[in-house]
Parts: structure tokens; C-alpha cells; sequence
């Protein structure tokens, strides 16, 4: 019989952290720890505020954007330029790319992107939700602005060839990103730089 090393609520908690991506067991360890040995108001601000997030986040009905609203603010905001939708794999692109304030259309959260080893198909991505958008919209230039990664540009082609037939001009995020990097951890002006730059495809 294994021999119990933790605590069982901490075994346990560590176990579920390490079911997110980028948590093993060393990286939830230490942020188990940390959380442990703040002063107990200041964790339980942070767990409250967790608790809370999940309670009110949720997708915005029109663009996938986490919000607290039904519709969230930029699909919302009707300063935006309505006739661009720049379709990204996540919110925290999303959130990355409002920082440059350099962009002032709307997006498209697919909510992943695809990779066959993950099981993940184009079935499991918001993709035929975006040609609705784009036809409800009368939009005139998508920006695939997934990650310039093996899967985001396999996302990328497969969007190109979902769309390239409709009217509307095809655009993809320059390489103002490194190969391999991740919106969210780029800086503003990197991603400024690869908006300015995007590339028309079609």
C-alpha cells in the first residue's frame, strides 16, 4: 500500500491543480504553498475572488468573450467597426490584443484550436458560429489571429478554406510573434506591431 505523504485535502488539491494545463505536481505544490502561507484574509480574497469568477464569467452570446453580461462590452460598444471580426482561439487573446488599443473591430473567441492528438476537430470549435456572424453582420475582412503555433496555424488554414469562398477579405496576424509564442504572454507593442502588419490572404 502507498504510503500517504500529504494531507488529504492537500493531496487532493494538488491532484485537481495538476488537471490544468501547465500545473505538474512541483508547480501546484508551490502555489498551494504560497496560498498557505499568506495571511488567511488575503487567501481567502483570493479563493472568494476564484469562487466568483466562476460563478459570473461566462461566454458572451455573441463573440465567446468571458463577460459578466449577457452580451459583453466591445460586441456591445457601438464605437466598434462592426464590418471586422478578428477570430482568435481564446479570451485572453482577445484580452491581449484590447491592450494595444490599437484594434477596434470585433472578434471571435473559437474557444480552442485544433489538434487531432488532443481529440479536439473543428466540430468542437466555434467555426460555424462565425460564418452566421459574418453574414448577419455583412462583415468585410475576417483576421485569424490564432497563435503561430503547429496548431494555431492548422486552425488558421482551416478557417482560410472554410471561408475563402464567402465575400469577404481574409487577413492572417503578421509575424510580429515569434513561432511557438502565445498571445497572451506577448507584449503590447509586439502585438501592435503584428496587427499592423497582418498579411491578406484573399
Amino acid at each position: 500500500m502507498e504510503k500517504q505523504i500529504f494531507p488529504e485535502l492537500l493531496d487532493k488539491s494538488i491532484k485537481l491543480l495538476t488537471e490544468l494545463p501547465g500545473y505538474g505536481e512541483k508547480s501546484a505544490q508551490r502555489f498551494l504553498e504560497s496560498l498557505l502561507n499568506l495571511p488567511r484574509s488575503e487567501a481567502l480574497d483570493i479563493v472568494t475572488t476564484l469562487l466568483q469568477t466562476l460563478e459570473k464569467l461566462h461566454p458572451c452570446k455573441e463573440c465567446g468573450l468571458y463577460t459578466e453580461e449577457t452580451i459583453c462590452t466591445v460586441c456591445s460598444d457601438e464605437g466598434r467597426d462592426t464590418s471586422i471580426i478578428c477570430v482568435v482561439e481564446e479570451s485572453f487573446d482577445a484580452f491581449a490584443i484590447e491592450r494595444t488599443g490599437k484594434y477596434t473591430g470585433l472578434y471571435h473567441i473559437l474557444g480552442g484550436r485544433l489538434s487531432p492528438l488532443e481529440g479536439i476537430t473543428a466540430e468542437d470549435l466555434n467555426i460555424e458560429s462565425l460564418l452566421e456572424r459574418i453574414k448577419k453582420r455583412d462583415v468585410k475582412e475576417v483576421i485569424l489571429a490564432t497563435n503561430p503555433t503547429v496548431e494555431g496555424e492548422a486552425t488558421a488554414t482551416y478557417i482560410y478554406n472554410f471561408l475563402k469562398n464567402q465575400n469577404v477579405d481574409i487577413s492572417r496576424i503578421a509575424y510580429g510573434l515569434p513561432f511557438g509564442a502565445v498571445l497572451e504572454n506577448a507584449d503590447d507593442f509586439t502585438i501592435a506591431k503584428a496587427l499592423e502588419h497582418k498579411v491578406k490572404l484573399i
